[in-house]
């Protein structure tokens, strides 16, 4: 077997019901359909001897424990019915997500402190298969005008076997297509209670993820904090409208809101009760004057500071 080619890639991911125990995800039900996967199969630090010789040269270094890193980028869209949970579901619940579902209404997420659950992937990269199981990791989310919204997850794993394995046929049927960041498709970003015109938007959870290893001890991965941020980029409103030079300048927290899809099925609403921005800076799209405000994302009561509603 030889000639692995870069484009066949299949990811196979499921949520786990007991910590680090394979949770055999299947192609029929667990695949996931990515844009991009980028997986670094054995990941983690080798020790250095660093030996003192009558010579110059390398002490030989050794392996330390390793474990497994794997980026995916995924489509943002819905699941195709109100109140069905998305297919991506399992991966933001692994970066720390609580999912609630309100049957045949909307499924929504928010982030927690405790009781984090993890997944088991399989990663095909055409005839080879890695595995890893316990893992949790971290997600940001991308919208520009006139482009797909997408999530890019990273996650770190416990190291699994590898195996010369057959690709299988995964079914991604199940996926909905997702709606282009357009007028049409995207309501305005609205901040401290004004309605602005924007033309990028992206969240950082910024999960902390941390690998626990000690001796006597299963090795785990661990979600120890987050602090969200993000970047928006919207045309320069009147300060009658919103001065957002004062709100940076007091510090002031307001609410954040938008919403993507008109049908339902496939609405996708992102709401923050706390957001701050910090120092404007200048951008020029086809000669309009735009502003890019950095983003610090606050808890209000605390797990709350980023919700995630599909309907």
């Amino acid at each position: 077997m030889s000639g692995f080619k870069m484009r066949r890639r299949v990811v196979l991911a499921a949520i786990e019901t007991t910590y680090g125990t394979d949770a055999a995800p299947t192609e029929s039900a667990n695949a996931i359909l990515a844009r991009s996967v980028q997986v670094t199969p054995l990941a983690g630090e080798d020790i250095q001897r660093n030996l003192i010789r009558g010579h110059f040269g390398n002490s030989e270094e050794i392996a330390g424990e390793k474990h497994v890193e794997l980026q995916l980028e995924v489509e943002l869209a819905g699941s195709g019915a109100a109140g069905t949970a998305p297919k991506w579901g399992p991966l933001l619940r692994a970066c720390g997500f609580a999912e609630t579902e309100d049957l045949g209404v909307s499924v929504s997420y928010n982030p927690i402190t405790g009781g984090e659950e993890s997944i088991t992937c399989w990663i095909h990269r055409d005839g080879v298969l890695h595995k890893f199981v316990g893992g949790r990791g971290t997600v940001s989310l991308s919208m520009s005008t006139n482009n797909i919204p997408y999530m890019t997850f990273n996650f770190m794993g416990i190291l699994g076997p590898i195996s010369n394995t057959a690709i299988p046929q995964a079914d991604t049927s199940a996926w909905t297509m997702p709606a282009p960041v357009t007028n049409a498709n995207t309501s305005a970003l609205s901040l401290f209670g004004a309605d602005l015109s924007f033309d990028q938007l992206s969240f950082n959870l910024a999960v902390e993820t941390v690998k626990h290893q000690l001796v006597g001890k299963e090795t785990s991965m661990q979600i120890t904090d987050r602090q969200p941020t993000g970047t928006a980029v919207v045309e320069e409103p009147d300060l009658a409208t919103v001065d957002l030079y004062e709100k940076a300048k007091t510090s002031a927290r307001g609410a954040l809101a938008v919403t993507h899809g008109k049908v339902a099925g496939n609405i996708v609403e992102f709401a923050a009760p706390k957001v701050g921005i910090g120092s404007p800076t200048e951008q020029d799209k086809n000669g309009v004057q735009m502003l890019s405000l950095p983003l610090t994302i606050n808890p209000d009561t605390g797990n709350d500071e980023l919700v995630i509603t599909v309907k």
